[in-house]
């Protein structure tokens, strides 16, 4: 059977240096004394806080380690510095009693330099200067292995050595992978630097909090206030509990630890664990749990590093400490720690047998987080049981991450055929695995907080903490697409001298309609046509060239277009400039009804209707005489196609003159479906009267009328409410707009429209 010993190495053995010595233990049997200092995965246990540099031990000199704090832009600090310079001004103005907590600088469960970085904590505690006292002391006789919520805290003196100032604690993998060998590394400086020093770093699984103001502990240990570790019957941890360090200090000399874990005693008495063994000790203030120490399987076996920042010279020592400085035995701030007033501490969890990672195979999570609270105290000497005197106040320590994130989604666009879904606003490193079930997946960030897309569809991501943890959270993530095109169309008019083709372009109201993804959010024209000829404005003014003229519109929201076209012949043209004739048509019961008003009608010989399939070729199907007015409005007349069929048709009026002359209306178009009895024509009601809207319809309507200039300005806008029958609307044609050419236009609720260009 390999030992925890063997599988560590294993683990670590990729021809990396390895930098361990060999553990001695000292005359307790429950006592380890560790190496003296060294680089543990990547750490710098060296009695000092600066990254990259080693100064205590057996290594020293500018070596590549992480530490602390960083000494260079290159390092990476542990931890979070922000608002350093705030609390450096405080401490050197000679505020003392000033307490306050930092966190890792990353995200958990980042990978940096190599190592997966789970957590990290800092604490800077009150201390003891007369007239102010520490208000975070035991007041009450507390030792290790008591129920927590028996002791009492509150504001009182204790002696330099046992007043803690600056903790730290940090855990980590010695790898990217969560079954790379479990380290923690700890820190602790006091306010007295002579002398043998005590303290514990007390690691409880569930949360363990202080109330300064009631000065009572709480925990959520059921097991007389602690958690127990549990064993299977072959000694497999199970479920872990609360663990201590106990930390004794002399001068000169590395720290040796008390390795202890919390246990029922029947645990203790029966169980022999598969990867390290039960020592001599059990401490509790019930017999039912107490903390029992814990010893290699092996009697020796390297559970790590410890160092203090000892100085021969005092006055020179240089020991960095914090960026806001710390305070020093002097009671004066100061930047340095004062010789062997800074210990360090390097544990590796693997080889102690305490990693969730090696019991992986019996179902427990090598992502386990063990613990949740840290609590830094002090004792007044080496037993483990003496009295406790200084503490800090307990912090949260590499509890479960929750996977805290936000999701990025994307929209794609006519304009935008790709786009990613990005993992943002992490509050921990992740490792995120990524699927679709209609959706298509091109690539993805080195880290997997992105992926890369080109279709809509349904995207899934779980993420977990890193590698070969469970999953711990999923989302689905609906990627649409917004291919909403705008309404095209155009019509076409004449500049008021008649030289030039007028192109009014849009339909920026017919575009603004509803979408999932808001309205529209404006136009853009591109023209062409016969000659050359192009335009990225509205409204383009053209010589009167005949041909294919061509619009295509695109809406800024999504980048999609419409495209319309119409084709004009020199007969067109030379209509337009007439303007003499202005046709309408209405489709009722199978019948199209065509009216028409000539201005010069009392020069008409007769009219030709004209009839065509494509709005091109055009063809007569019958003959009106000059005098056959049917409306009993001047200058009106119609006529009635009684062979109207299905699909689209073209219609024209051509006034044969007596002087032999020939005149041509407006095209109108007509789709051949029985839908509606509406007919609309302009025309004058009376002498010296303005122009009106004539509307006959079948059934009432809403309709919204407009009024544009040759230059496309609207000039009047109104909503009409039409009864069934005939309707007259007067135009209201000021004196500003007289004898010029406009376009009216009425666009109706049932989607139908009218539009005629006319002189008011």
């Amino acid at each position: 059977m390999k030992t925890v010993e063997h599988i560590d190495l294993i683990r670590r053995n990729n021809f990396k240096i390895i930098f361990f010595a060999v553990l001695f233990f000292c005359s307790s049997p429950v006592a380890a004394q560790l190496t003296n200092g060294g680089i543990n995965a990547y750490f710098g246990v060296d009695g000092d806080t600066r990254n990259n540099y080693s100064k205590y031990g057996i290594q020293s000199g500018l070596i590549p380690a992480d530490d602390w704090f960083s000494s260079s832009p290159l390092g990476q600090n542990i931890i979070d510095t922000s608002n350093a310079s705030y609390y450096l001004g405080i401490l050197q103005s000679g505020a003392k009693n000033l307490a306050f907590n930092k966190r890792m600088s990353t995200l958990l469960y980042s990978k940096v330099n190599g190592k997966l970085w789970l957590d990290a904590v800092y604490g800077r505690d009150y201390i003891c200067t007369s007239p102010l006292f520490d208000s975070t002391i035991f007041t009450t006789a507390a030792k290790n292995g008591d129920n927590p919520i028996n002791w009492l805290g509150g504001t009182s003196n204790t002696p330099d050595k046992n007043d803690l100032l600056d903790v730290y604690a940090h855990m980590r993998r010695d790898g990217t992978s969560v079954y790379d060998s479990l380290w923690v590394f700890t820190g602790v400086s006091t306010v007295g630097a002579a002398g043998s020093r005590y303290f514990d770093i007390e690691f409880y699984k569930k949360a363990f909090t202080y109330s300064a103001v009631a000065g009572k502990f709480t925990t959520a240990g059921t097991e007389a206030g602690h958690t127990e570790w549990l064993f299977d019957a072959s000694g497999n941890i199970i479920q872990s509990g609360d663990m201590i360090i106990a930390v004794n200090f002399s001068p000169g000399a590395p720290p040796v630890v008390d390795m202890r874990i919390w246990v029922s005693s029947t645990t203790f008495a029966s169980v022999i664990p598969t990867y390290f063994r039960f020592g001599a000790n059990f401490d509790g203030a019930t017999p039912a749990y107490g903390y029992a120490s814990i010893l290699s399987k092996l009697g020796a076996t390297n559970f790590g590093s410890g160092i203090s920042n000892y100085s021969t010279n005092a006055l020179q020592d240089t020991t960095y400490s914090t960026p806001w400085g710390t305070e020093q035995s002097t009671k004066v701030w100061g930047a340095q720690y004062l010789s062997q007033q800074f210990i360090e501490v390097g544990l590796n969890l693997t080889r102690i047998g305490l990693d969730p990672s090696l019991y992986n195979a019996l179902g427990i999570s090598p992502c386990e987080s063990l613990f949740s609270s840290i609590f830094f105290k002090s004792r007044s000497s080496n037993s483990f049981v003496s009295n406790m005197q200084d503490f800090v106040t307990p912090m949260v320590f590499v509890r479960p991450p929750l996977m805290d994130y936000s999701i990025k989604p994307d929209t794609l666009r006519c304009n935008k055929p790709t786009g990613t879904i990005q993992v943002t606003n992490n509050s921990t490193a992740g490792y995120y695995t990524w699927k679709t079930t209609n959706g298509d997946i091109t690539g993805a960030s080195s880290d997997s907080s992105q992926i890369n897309l080109n279709k809509p569809g349904t995207y899934i991501v779980s993420s977990t903490p890193a590698v070969g943890c469970p999953i711990a959270r999923t989302d689905t993530i609906v990627i649409p697409i917004d291919t909403f095109p705008p309404v095209a169309s155009f019509i076409t008019g004449l500049t008021s001298d008649n030289g030039h083709l007028q192109f009014y372009g849009g339909d920026l109201a017919a575009s603004n309609y509803p979408t999932p993804f808001g309205g529209s959010q404006g136009l853009l024209w591109n023209w062409s046509g016969p000659g050359g000829f192009s335009s990225t404005i509205q409204n383009p003014i053209n010589d009167t060239t005949w041909g294919t003229y061509q619009l295509t519109v695109t809406e800024k929201r999504n980048g999609c277009t419409n495209t319309v076209a119409h084709s004009y012949t020199r007969i067109d043209f030379w209509i337009l400039a007439n303007g003499n004739l202005s046709l309408s048509a209405s489709y009722v019961n199978s019948t199209v009804d065509l009216k028409w008003q000539d201005l010069n009608n009392s020069n008409i010989n007769f009219y030709e209707i004209e009839k065509s399939t494509d709005g091109i070729n055009f063809s007569k199907i019958a003959v009106v005489m000059g005098g056959n007015q049917s409306i009993s409005f001047t200058n009106l007349f119609s006529f009635m196609d009684y062979n109207a069929c299905c699909g689209n048709s073209f219609y024209r009026v051509k006034a044969l003159y007596r002087n032999g002359t020939t005149s041509y209306s407006n095209i109108v178009q007509m789709n051949a479906a029985p839908n509606s009895k509406q007919q609309f024509f302009i025309a004058k009601m009376g002498a010296g009267s303005s122009l009106s809207l004539v509307a006959n319809m079948e059934k009432p309507c809403r309709g919204n009328l407009t009024i544009y200039n040759i230059l496309g300005q609207v000039l009047q806008t109104k909503t009409l409410q039409f009864s069934n029958g005939m309707n007259v609307v007067d135009l209201n044609a000021s004196g500003k707009y007289r004898n010029s050419v406009n376009i009216v236009s009425v666009i109706l609720d049932n989607g139908s429209k009218f539009v005629q260009k006319t002189i008011f």
